[in-house]
């Protein structure tokens, strides 16, 4: 479920509630809805609209603005939200961030071999005292959580798999280094493990070089009970929210890569809202090679309509990131 405002929208089951109350949204309107979703924060031109909604089809321009008119209506979305930039399109402002929202929506609608890494993440408890290695583990273990020890950081990068989902109860202190080393290491491995800081003496100026380098919590020893499991548990759910959006990105750029060097041309322009017609004029092929074209993309990509295209160009990178701010109208 997407928050917009007091409305929530379930774009996989095409539902939309207000204050609890259903809400009937038109078909096309959904679907225009979609496509802004699938680009927040971005100017979303009304070519680019046309295209996704009614492709190959000539449709006046007044079509959209009563659908644009209605889901304000419907979701009580006010113009600051929804906004209409004038003679180019349309810009759907969020606050917050959408990724875990827009990564729901791409695990829903494409084709569900790309859907089956939603694991439960182990934690894995480095330090170098073996009392308190031992302490945590079968504390963590007792609550049904997967728990593994180390007794430094190489003997964690020597045997961690990093292609399951995982978290980090890492010693600032450890006999070898620190753990703002082991820390650096996993960033440069570009390794999507969330980590809680612990130390039996913490300072201010220590904590906040921890979470300015990324740690998602610092925790002194002796652990609060209540207080660690709190720390684990958010720390767990980022940890598969990452390891599922790193499976989904690979699944998808090898299903790109498996597209020809035509299919790639086709799928590229149908991203910036290119219709058929005007992607054969560019490419100099029939427009009904270009729809047999498409077609396949389509197939290979796992997808069905147009707007999941623009999803799984989102998530492939290939549009502008979410968090880009929209340049002045």
């Amino acid at each position: 479920m997407i928050r917009l405002g007091d409305a929530w929208v379930s774009l996989e089951r095409r539902e939309a509630f207000r204050q609890g109350t259903p809400v009937r949204l038109g078909s096309r309107a959904f679907d225009i809805l979609q496509v802004l979703l699938a680009s927040p924060n971005r100017l979303v031109t009304k070519d680019e609209l046309f295209a996704a909604i009614w492709p190959d089809t000539v449709v006046e321009e007044n079509n959209l603005q009563v659908h644009i008119s209605a889901l304000r209506k419907a979701l009580e979305l006010d113009r600051s939200m929804l906004e209409t930039i004038p003679r180019r399109g349309y810009r759907l402002n969020l606050q917050h961030s959408t990724d875990q929202a827009l990564l729901d929506i791409v695990q829903a609608r494409i084709e569900p071999d790309c859907n089956h890494w939603k694991l439960l993440a182990t934690v894995h408890v480095v330090d170098d005292e073996p009392a308190v290695r031992a302490a945590l583990v079968r504390q963590l273990r007792s609550a049904g959580i997967a728990a593994l020890s180390y007794e430094s950081a190489t003997a964690f990068l020597a045997s961690c798999d990093f292609g399951k989902p995982g978290c980090l109860l890492l010693d600032v202190r450890l006999n070898e280094g620190s753990g703002f080393d082991l820390q650096d290491e996993l960033a440069r491995r570009q390794a999507p493990f969330p980590i809680l800081f612990l130390t039996g003496f913490g300072t201010i100026d220590m904590s906040v070089r921890a979470m300015k380098a990324g740690a998602e919590g610092f925790l002194t020893k002796p652990v609060n009970e209540q207080q660690l499991f709190v720390a684990i548990r958010g720390a767990m759910e980022l940890a598969q929210a990452r390891h599922a959006e790193c499976a989904l990105r690979t699944c998808l750029h090898a299903r790109y890569a498996e597209l020809t060097e035509r299919e790639q041309q086709i799928f590229e322009r149908l991203l910036r809202g290119k219709l058929s017609k005007e992607i054969a004029s560019e490419l100099g092929l029939q427009e009904v090679t270009v729809k047999v074209h498409k077609k396949h993309v389509m197939t290979k990509l796992g997808t069905r309509t147009l707007v999941d295209l623009l999803l799984v160009g989102r998530t492939l990178g290939m549009l502008p990131d979410i968090h880009q701010q929209a340049q002045p109208a």
